[in-house]
């Protein structure tokens, strides 16, 4: 049985954090520790937690949010608590890069995956380009296209661009769906065979095009596509 939650609790998180660990705190705590101050009638903790409905409790969704997104002001949110709150996103963003330094061997699908996993959180389409040399360790990494929220700009010569520049063992291509549903489409099928062709002409082998979601990852190589 949970223990209740004291109305101490509720409006002071940040004891709570010094005596319990933050780990033990839910999403609308730690983003009441960081509004600091809730508004006349309501502890922060309920205005947190009305951000978090408001964006159906995903912390991908705030990410992505404007800044106007997140200010309330009948919440007592203004531009400095908004600024606060993307502030911290940005940096578990950046941290979940850092930690990803540490990775550099693409054996698998999904180890690529868990390499690309931060481009889950973009808002639109984004081709990602990994070079790598004979034992599948990445030698440079670039985002060469942006698209629109469900299109993406996939073109040989922008892949080949990169890896022609390295002593390259093949390229990993990777691109993300901001729907969440990583089902690649008709058109992702026909880009990665144009991909394909134009690297077995520049003797560059395409060993794979993944496609990632925040529901997981599709891969042409692992289904026997390439």
């Amino acid at each position: 049985m949970e223990t209740p939650v004291s109305l101490f609790d509720m409006e002071k998180p940040r004891e709570r954090a010094i005596e319990r660990g933050i780990e033990s705190l839910s999403d609308a705590e730690l983003v009441a520790i960081l509004l600091r101050t809730g508004t006349k009638g309501k502890y922060v903790v309920d205005v947190a937690e009305e951000i978090m409905n408001k964006f159906e409790g995903s912390f991908v969704k705030m990410k992505n949010a404007p800044i106007e997104g997140l200010r309330d002001a009948s919440c007592g949110i203004g531009n400095t608590k908004a600024l606060t709150v993307k502030a911290a996103l940005e940096i578990g963003q950046r941290m979940w890069k850092e930690s990803l330094k540490e990775k550099k061997f693409l054996k698998s699908a999904d180890d690529v995956y868990d390499f690309c996993k931060d481009m889950t959180l973009m808002p639109v389409e984004y081709v990602r380009v990994i070079v790598v040399n004979s034992q599948l360790g990445a030698i440079a990494v670039k985002d060469v296209t942006v698209g629109t929220a469900n299109s993406s700009l996939i073109h040989p010569r922008e892949i080949f661009g990169i890896a022609v520049r390295y002593p390259s063992s093949g390229v990993i291509v990777v691109h993300n769906h901001p729907s969440g549903n990583p089902k690649p489409s008709k058109e992702d099928e026909d880009a990665t065979y144009r991909i394909k062709e134009a690297g077995e002409i520049l003797g560059i082998k395409l060993l794979d095009h993944v496609v990632v979601a925040t529901e997981g990852f599709y891969s042409f190589s692992k289904s026997g596509k390439l």
